[in-house]
């Protein structure tokens, strides 16, 4: 009887372990492998995710010594675009990537970024960094993006400026623009075309082509990049750099995720990292713009047309007076908020940060491609 219960208490002894391998007790995965999930709306061929969170990924690898692995679900496979942050915050994925323009008033202070004009090409990177230094320093846009309470921000990224690229006519300068129809995307765009003179077409960029082909528009605003992926050159016989508006991500950690994990692991999603992330996903969509950017003015003077047509200063300063009503209504909205005081220093610094991380790729960030190389990036 007494060996029966023994073998019986070793039997059950056997099968708990066997339990807490296969379902460990939360804290208990100081010394094991912790597996997460990374959700964004990007396809998987995107720079994002075929160059930048690839190699990302592999670096979390390498840097935890092997303790931290990431699947990504690309594509909205794990939730649809507007969902994103909501599917990170309830625990659905362990982090996500959130365009802001999905959820339009959710975030109204750092909407700051989508106003017309703020940055100039190339601005991906210097989007993504002025959204952190503006992250860091106000409380309030801490608070705006769940920060620490719903969930833990660890970095931001931005597609390329727009541009206005049009089939028959090259513009040159603001007077350029009136009676033309424009396709815009969100908002801000919306707003920035009325007050630039022109009319919006509200389309999303995969309805641009079938509209300019037809007629029903005779622009579209889009970065360079944009105007291949969705092959728009092939009908556009002129380009203007404008660097009209962009478009904001928010990268967060749910939050029970984030505070689960031991504090060398923690280091590696916030701070630094956090910037270094945004940086490198800046700098390479901005190398990417760069290259498209001259294959649209290879390809307008294989035709016999003007190459791509830069704003002079001067005549960008016009359009940016022209647009300044739309600033002013957004520092309206935000004073509600925050109070108008706020709301002026807050895009203020958005300019500030704007200009204090301008600059070429390489230039901007000499040290960029080496990190991209060393991490394994495809193409580096």
């Amino acid at each position: 009887m007494v060996k029966r219960n023994r073998l019986f208490s070793i039997c059950i002894m056997v099968l708990a372990v066997g339990i807490w391998c296969v379902f460990p007790p939360a804290g208990a995965q100081a010394k094991d492998v912790y597996k997460l999930t990374f959700a964004d709306q990007h396809p998987m061929e995107a720079p994002m995710n075929k160059v930048v969170n690839t190699a990302w990924i592999k670096w979390l690898d390498q840097a935890s010594g092997g303790k931290v692995k990431v699947t990504l679900y690309p594509s909205e496979t794990a939730a649809k675009a507007p969902d994103l942050y909501d599917a990170a915050r309830d625990g659905l994925v362990d982090m996500s990537c959130q365009l802001i323009a999905m959820a339009p008033g959710r975030y109204p202070l750092l909407e700051v970024l989508q106003l017309p004009l703020i940055f100039n090409f190339p601005g991906s990177r210097p989007a993504a960094l002025t959204a952190m230094a503006l992250f860091e320093k106000y409380p309030e846009i801490q608070a705006e993006v769940g920060e620490g309470k719903a969930v833990k921000i660890i970095g931001f990224h931005a597609n390329g400026p727009s541009h206005v690229h049009t089939v028959k006519k090259q513009i040159k300068k603001l007077e350029d623009l009136k009676g033309l129809i424009l396709q815009g995307t969100g908002a801000s765009s919306v707003a920035a075309i009325k007050a630039l003179g022109a009319t919006p077409e509200t389309l999303m960029p995969g309805e641009s082509y079938d509209a300019m082909a037809k007629g029903v528009v005779d622009a579209d605003l889009i970065e360079w990049e944009g105007q291949f992926i969705w092959k728009i050159n092939e009908l556009t016989n002129y380009s203007t750099q404008v660097g009209l508006n962009l478009l904001i991500f928010i990268h967060c950690m749910n939050l029970d995720t984030y505070n689960s994990l031991p504090p060398e692991i923690q280091k590696l999603f916030i701070g630094d990292n956090a910037k270094l992330i945004s940086t490198l996903h800046g700098y390479n969509f901005d190398k990417d713009d760069s290259m498209f950017k001259k294959m649209l003015d290879k390809q307008y003077k294989a035709k016999g047309n003007p190459g791509v047509y830069v704003l002079p200063d001067e005549e960008r300063a016009r359009w940016i007076a022209a647009v300044k009503p739309v600033w002013d209504q957004w520092v309206k909205k935000a004073s509600k908020k925050v109070g108008e005081a706020k709301a002026k220093a807050i895009l203020e610094d958005a300019q500030k940060f704007s200009k204090q991380f301008s600059g070429l790729p390489d230039d901007a960030c000499p040290t960029c491609k080496d990190t991209l190389k060393k991490w394994g990036a495809p193409g580096y």
